[in-house]
This record gives C-alpha cells, structure tokens and sequence, in this order.
C-alpha cells in the first residue's frame, strides 16, 4: 500500500487525453481548458474544464497539477472530483498519504468505487479499525449489483466488477474458501479489463491486470493457460522472447537486463519491464493493448514461468 500501484481505474480520464505524442494539441488543450476556468460563467462549464485538466494531468502522472485542478472542481461542487482527491490522499500521490481524509472523502461521496475503496480501508485497519467482516459485507453487496453487468458490453468500460471481483476472490483466498466459481470470476474480470484497457486506454487498467493475473495463477498453479501478451506481466523472467503475428506480420520483443533492470526492446524502442510495454507499446500508430484481439500465434520462448 501507500503507492498508486493497487488500482486506478477513471471512466473519465481518458475520454479527455489528447495524444501524448503530439505537443501542439497538449498545449492547445491546456490553453483552453485554464480558458475556461477562468472566464466560463456556466458553473457547469467550469466543472468540466477543470475535471479535464485535472483528469489528463493524472492520466500523464503529474499528480500535482491532477490535485490542484480537482480541487477547483470539488470548490465547484463536483463529488467525482473529491473522489480523485480521496485516491490522491490515500496513495499520497502528492508525497503526504492520509488515510483518514481520503477515508472522509470516499464516505461523503458515497460512490461505488468510494465504498469500495472503503471495503479495502476496513480489510487493512486503514484510519478505521480492522473489520473483515465490514469488509465482505460492503464487496459482497458491491458485486450483487456489478455482477450484472459482467455480461453486457455496455458497461464494460464503466464498470467494477474486475476490480471487487479481484478483491473478493483474494479474501476467499486469505480465508482458504476458495472455489471454482472464484476462478470463473477472474477469467471474466481479465476479459473486460482487457477490453476496458482497449477502449479507453489507462495505466491503471495495466497495473489491475497484473493483481488479476497473478491471482488466477495462484490458484490455477501449473495449469495456468498461457493465451496473449497480458500474460507477460507473470512471467518471471530477466531473459527471453516473446514473436507474434499481426497483419500478417511477425514482431518480435526481447527481454534482457540492462543497468540493474529489465527492458523491453520492441523494434527500434526500448520499455522499462513489462507494464511499460504494455502502457507505451505501439504498432501502426496504434496502442499495442487496442489491437491485442487482432495478436495471434504467441509464442514465449527461453522464459520461465
């Protein structure tokens, strides 16, 4: 805990990213979202441009600038901005964690990622005393209503279900009860996370999907299936390759240590292990993780599992 490593999923962030590469439109989007803010008169108007600032300086990890625009929001009278401000003071993104306004603001707003949030504050005795049975209580009737939409592509991006499924799965796993149906949960959680990621692309989303998939391996031990290139965040390796084919084409990504590290080297560029890869990849201009359901015939090689 303490680092911004356990979850991250915003609906809305990456709706409001212009693309990194570009600079002329980073800047245009800066210059008219503080436009804005400064000289809009419909108050929702306001709300909005400061949500986007905000939301797109998270998304590029500058979490300084993130806090400091979801503040004007939350002045502003925006709940899902005091909900980012909640994550900001529970990670301490800004460098001063604080369980007890995070817990505050997840509590006022009372959203379901926020009473989530709260489930994991009563499983680890964060600012409230330690309640395992608080806990389940608040994931079970979350995943009484996200289980729902497992299986309906509308709600795909929005919804939690990979993540409270993830979080119930793991407590029956603490508590030795899990089951087959636990499994079953973490094969659909990875299927729309992987499609989450795909459509609205988020470093998060990587981070959730790393927490999935070594779960499932933990409970599938040896018979773990081995199916695309999400499957490189376990594989447990400091050197190998990984080939596969799109469009009729065969790429190539070696793994090696360098300078006390491992990087991923995948054409001309090179990623620092294999989150970064995941996040940054590209082919065709294309994140990697938006074409992974056109991937095909993948194959590790010389790596360990």
């Amino acid at each position: 805990m303490g680092k911004y490593d356990e979850d991250g999923f915003d609906p809305y962030a990456a709706r409001f990213t212009p693309d990194e590469n570009v600079e002329e439109e980073e800047f245009r989007f800066i210059e008219s979202m503080e436009y804005l803010i400064e000289n809009e008169t419909d108050l929702a108007g306001r709300q909005m441009a400061s949500f986007n600032l905000a939301s797109y300086y998270r998304n590029i990890r500058k979490f300084r600038l993130a806090k400091k625009y979801y503040e004007i929001c939350a002045d502003l009278g925006d709940n899902f901005s005091k909900e980012q401000l909640g994550f900001i003071w529970y990670y301490g993104l800004c460098g001063e964690q604080s369980f007890e306004k995070a817990f505050q603001l997840f509590r006022d707003v009372n959203f379901e990622r926020s009473r989530y949030m709260i489930a994991d504050m009563y499983h680890y005795g964060q600012y409230v005393e330690k309640d395992i049975d608080k806990c389940r209580e608040l994931l079970e009737d979350l995943f009484s209503k996200v289980k729902k939409e497992r299986s309906d592509p509308r709600f795909f991006i929005s919804t939690l279900f990979p993540e409270v499924a993830l979080r119930l799965v793991q407590l029956h796993i603490e508590e030795e009860k899990e089951n087959l149906l636990d499994l079953y949960c973490l094969y659909d959680a990875r299927d729309i996370l992987a499609i989450r990621q795909q459509r609205a692309p988020f470093w998060g989303n990587i981070k959730t999907m790393h927490r999935i998939l070594e779960t499932t391996k933990n409970l599938c031990g040896t018979d773990y299936r081995f199916s695309d290139l999400y499957d490189l965040l376990i594989l447990d390796t400091e050197t190998g390759l990984a080939i596969f084919d799109y469009n009729d084409e065969e790429y190539r990504i070696e793994i090696f240590p360098h300078d006390g590290e491992i990087i991923y080297q995948f054409g001309d560029k090179w990623f620092h292990g294999a989150e970064d890869f995941l996040e940054r990849a590209r082919i065709d201009n294309q994140q990697i993780t938006a074409i992974y359901d056109l991937i095909f015939n993948i194959n590790f090689l010389n790596m360990s599992d």
